[in-house]
C-alpha cells in the first residue's frame, strides 16, 4: 500500500489546498508515482469540464496528474457548505464513506505515495452518521493539521488534536499558515506556544500570500518552508 498522509485543518479557507499541492509538487521530485486525492468537495459551482472541484484542479496541476476524476474526487456538490448539508439542500444522495474508502484503496494500490486533502475541519459532517473523522480513521494515515494564527486558533488546534488522539489518529505535525508579514506579538508567538502546549512539531510557518498564483514557483517557495519529506 502507498505511503502518504492526510491534510486536515482547523477551519475552512485556511490554505489546505495550496499546502497540499506544494507538498505534492515537492514529493514528486523524489517519487514518480504520486497521487493527490480530494474525496469530498463542495463549491459555488463546478470549476471546469475536467474538474468539478477547483481544489482538485490545483492538486492535479501541481503534479501533472492524469487520473479519473471519479477516483480522485468521488463526491462534489455545487453548494459551499458541508457535504451533508449540501446533499440535503440539493436533494442529492449524501456521500458514502464506504464508497470513498473504496476509491482511496484503489489509488493506494495504483500509486507509491498518496496525499489526501480533507474538507473544512475534522468534524465536518458527511452524512447523518459520519463525519470526516470517520473517513480519516479508515485511511490509517498520519494527519497534518493546518491552522492560522488568528484569534481563537489555540482552541481550534487543541480541539482538533484532542479528537485525533482520542480516536487513535496519529498526528505528523502542525503547519501555521497565513502568518501576517507584520504580525502582532501574539500572532508571532502562536507557533511557539502551540508547540510547547501540544508537544507536537510545528512543521512550518507560511507567510500570508495575497492571491498566490498556483504555479511551480509558488509551490516551490511554500514547500521549502515546510519540514516534511516523503520518508519522515
Amino acid at each position: 500500500m502507498a505511503d502518504g498522509f492526510f491534510v486536515t485543518g482547523t477551519d475552512t479557507g485556511i490554505g489546505k489546498t495550496l499546502i497540499t499541492a506544494s507538498l505534492a509538487w515537492k514529493f514528486s521530485k523524489e517519487i514518480s508515482k504520486i497521487c493527490a486525492m480530494k474525496p469530498f468537495a463542495t463549491g459555488i459551482s463546478e470549476y471546469s469540464n475536467k474538474f468539478r472541484s477547483k481544489d482538485l484542479a490545483i492538486l492535479a496541476r501541481a503534479i501533472e496528474l492524469e487520473e479519473k476524476q471519479e477516483n480522485l474526487n468521488p463526491y462534489f456538490y455545487p453548494l459551499p457548505c458541508s457535504p451533508y448539508m449540501a446533499s440535503s439542500l440539493l436533494n442529492l444522495p449524501p456521500p458514502s464513506v464506504g464508497y470513498a474508502i473504496k476509491k482511496f484503496k484503489l489509488l493506494q494500490k495504483k500509486y507509491d505515495y498518496l496525499l489526501v486533502e480533507g474538507i473544512g475541519g475534522i468534524m465536518v459532517p458527511l452524512n447523518t452518521k459520519h463525519t470526516l473523522l470517520n473517513f480519516i480513521k479508515l485511511t490509517k494515515l498520519k494527519v497534518v493539521i493546518i491552522a492560522t494564527p488568528k484569534l481563537g486558533t489555540f482552541n481550534h488546534i487543541l480541539l482538533t488534536v484532542k479528537i485525533c488522539k482520542s480516536s487513535g489518529i496519529p498526528i505528523k505535525g502542525i503547519v501555521i499558515n497565513k502568518m501576517p508579514n507584520h504580525p502582532s506579538q501574539v500572532e508571532a508567538e502562536i507557533p511557539t506556544f502551540i508547540q510547547e502546549y501540544t508537544k507536537l512539531p510545528i512543521l512550518g510557518v507560511i507567510p500570508t500570500m495575497y492571491k498566490p498564483k498556483m504555479n511551480e514557483a509558488t509551490f516551490s517557495s511554500i514547500s521549502k518552508l515546510i519540514d516534511i519529506s516523503p520518508s519522515n
